[in-house]
């Protein structure tokens, strides 16, 4: 009798275990969403997604806090007035509002990006999404360009901000 007790007590340590485990491993799964979308004049994309900066709180504003995951998912009505659809095409990083390129050493560390030029090299991306992954080993602001593209038509592109904490840890 006292073995089944304690195979029982020894089962359920580990089905916690591995629950929280699992609790943290989906925790870390999880990724900040920036929804965008083609303004009507076809010249810009809209950030819809508010943001989660705790000071200038702009839509797509965003703050990271260990390491972190951004998907930027286009929405919306997709149609160019070129013919085709609107692609989302890279996401490119820079220093300070409206710059693209020659980001630090350190931010092109985190976000897997070419230092000279900005371009993130994403985690997953498709037509209507693109995934980056954000390490966060140190405290700075760098400022992230989307751009979206329709043959024919000039690029359209967004531009707000990344604050990161240094929470995060290098891979």
């Amino acid at each position: 009798m006292k073995l089944k007790v304690t195979g029982l007590k020894t089962l359920l340590q580990v089905t916690a275990v591995v629950s929280i485990v699992g609790v943290c491993s989906t925790a870390q799964a999880q990724a900040t969403v920036v929804n965008l979308q083609v303004n009507a004049s076809q010249t810009k994309l809209e950030i819809t997604t508010r943001g989660n900066c705790s000071s200038n709180n702009t839509n797509g504003c965003l703050q990271a806090t260990g390491n972190a995951l951004f998907n930027f998912v286009l929405t919306g009505n997709k149609a160019c007035s070129a013919g085709g659809n609107w692609k989302l095409d890279n996401v490119t990083l820079g220093m300070s509002e409206g710059s693209k390129g020659n980001i630090t050493a350190k931010a092109a560390a985190d976000f897997y990006a070419n230092q000279s030029t900005g371009v993130v090299t994403p985690d997953s991306s498709n037509d209507n999404h693109i995934q980056i992954k954000d390490d966060n080993t140190a405290v700075y602001e760098v400022f992230y360009t989307v751009t979206a593209t329709c043959d024919g038509m000039p690029s359209i592109d967004s531009d707000p901000r990344i604050f990161n904490d240094g929470t995060g840890t290098p891979p």
